[in-house]
Parts: C-alpha cells; sequence; structure tokens
C-alpha cells in the first residue's frame, strides 16, 4: 500500500475480493467510468476524479463499510485495490 508521502508500505493482507468488487463498482459508477476501464492499479486522481468525486467516494465507503478513509488516503498515491484492502483491514470486526 503507497503511503501519504508517496514512499511504499507493503501491508501482508490482500482485499477480499468482495470488497474490491464493491470498490471497482463503486468507482466506476461515482466516476461513470465504462465497466471495461481498469481502475484496479490506478489512483483517484489517474482515473480523473474530482474534488466532489473523491467526497462521494469517501462517503460511501463509511456510509456502506463503516470504514473512516482519510481524504490525503484517497488523494494520495493508493491505488484503488490498495484502498480496498484499506477498507478490508479497518473494517470493524463482525460477530
Amino acid at each position: 500500500m503507497s503511503s501519504a508521502s508517496g514512499q511504499n508500505r507493503v501491508v501482508d493482507v490482500d482485499a477480499g475480493p468482495t470488497t474490491l468488487l464493491w470498490l471497482r463498482t463503486t468507482v466506476r459508477e461515482i466516476l461513470q467510468l465504462a465497466e471495461s476501464e481498469d481502475v484496479d492499479t490506478r489512483t483517484l486522481r489517474e482515473l480523473g476524479a474530482g474534488s466532489l468525486q473523491v467526497v462521494a467516494v469517501q462517503f460511501r465507503i463509511l456510509q456502506e463499510t463503516s470504514v473512516n478513509v482519510e481524504m490525503d488516503e484517497l488523494v494520495g498515491a493508493s491505488h484503488i485495490a490498495d484502498l480496498a484492502m484499506l477498507i478490508d483491514v479497518r473494517r470493524p470486526a463482525t460477530r
């Protein structure tokens, strides 16, 4: 996973396929991208997200996963797959 400073940091957890699929779909929907658009290895910035779209992604993540992802994490160097991994790591445990 990339940190806000742009330095890479390794996390030994892969994003769950459900989380990655959900985030991929959410990002495509909010940014109005084609389903064929590869988003996993790109950042929100590389995908052309504007500030309101980034806020919409942040809100949807919080609303649907109860995970708070900071703005600098969303607009930093993290790819969509990295963000999915971050969501999985931070997701509250369900009983």
